[in-house]
């Protein structure tokens, strides 16, 4: 919890919009928190932007609320960091989402399957955006587009789905133990061949087709989570391979994205797992908006650190922030 929380401070436009009276506009009476959720967090960020005598502060409130939404945060078990991400963004949203009654649509599947791609995006982005406005969704959402061509007949069709976070594979090369974001980049957009259980729209039955994911809205905040820990049905295990990612100047390009303008990011906020399956331990590696430092957080424990600090086979989340 430490760990994401330290990230999630120096997020600077979601602090910035905590901070200021409009998160208290924006609360919704409508969700199941009733609004606590967000408060108990704004109630730790003031503190915590409030303590100027270098002192550690408890968050014993905050995760006391934390508990009562989420009873899979009782006690003090290991947890997953991403997991944890997500509900805390997924609380954030339902307590700050503006639309309190939900618009029903009026149109066919017919009618939108026949729309272009482009306008399938927006109207499937207008549409999640008509049940979903809230400014956590506005930092932190993105858009993926899923296309499956027919190796048939070559037709193809697309879907749009948003997204939160981009939860990336880690190559498996047993030649090397050393890859880079880009490789796990391209390893998530990579085309992937589907059975005969895909039917294919033009030729009216089941065909082998491909499926090729990519980036089509990217967010202002993109969280990238490394898939480290790997289960299936015979073995548990974690992936400990170094990933190589930059500090400054990510730039995601054609091989990721649906369109040709690249798009630039830097990281602020590094979230790493120390230790096994059985058991290990968070900190957080930050940069400071105050001064622009970097930092490791480690429990009560803050010292001044470099950029490459934390880049290592630890890092498990990352954030970065969009360049304008």
């Amino acid at each position: 919890m430490n760990s994401i929380l330290q990230c999630i401070f120096s997020t600077i436009p979601l602090c910035s919009y905590f901070m200021s009276s409009k998160f208290k506009k924006d609360i919704n009476s409508k969700s199941s928190m009733k609004g606590q959720f967000a408060i108990a967090f704004n109630d730790l960020l003031c503190d915590a932007l409030k303590n100027t005598k270098n002192k550690h502060i408890k968050p014993s409130k905050f995760k006391k609320e934390l508990e009562k939404f989420a009873p899979q945060f009782c006690g003090y078990d290991q947890q997953d960091a991403q997991e944890f991400l997500r509900f805390l963004l997924d609380g954030f949203h339902e307590d700050l989402n503006r639309t309190q009654d939900k618009p029903k649509f009026n149109y066919k599947d017919e009618e939108f399957d026949a729309l272009s791609d482009e306008d399938k995006a927006k109207v499937s982005w207008n549409r999640y955006q008509l049940w979903n406005s809230s400014y956590i969704f506005d930092i932190f959402g993105g858009q993926l587009q899923s296309k499956v061509t027919c190796l048939r007949c070559k037709h193809s069709s697309s879907t749009f789905d948003t997204f939160w976070d981009l939860s990336l594979p880690i190559p498996k090369d047993t030649r090397t133990r050393q890859h880079t974001l880009e490789d796990c980049l391209r390893e998530f957009s990579a085309e992937e061949e589907l059975d005969d259980d895909y039917k294919c729209e033009k030729c009216k039955s089941p065909q082998k087709a491909k499926k090729c994911l990519k980036i089509y809205k990217c967010p202002e905040i993109l969280v990238i989570h490394l898939k480290r820990f790997s289960f299936n049905f015979y073995i548990r295990k974690k992936i400990d391979d170094e990933v190589e990612f930059p500090s400054e100047n990510l730039i995601l390009d054609y091989s990721i994205l649906r369109h040709d303008q690249n798009i630039i990011y830097d990281l602020y906020g590094i979230s790493n797992h120390i230790g096994g399956l059985g058991g290990g331990h968070y900190v957080a590696h930050c940069k400071s908006f105050t001064n622009n430092r970097w930092y490791l957080k480690n429990d009560e424990c803050v010292s001044e650190t470099d950029k490459d600090s934390g880049k290592d086979s630890t890092a498990y989340v990352l954030f970065y922030r969009k360049r304008h």
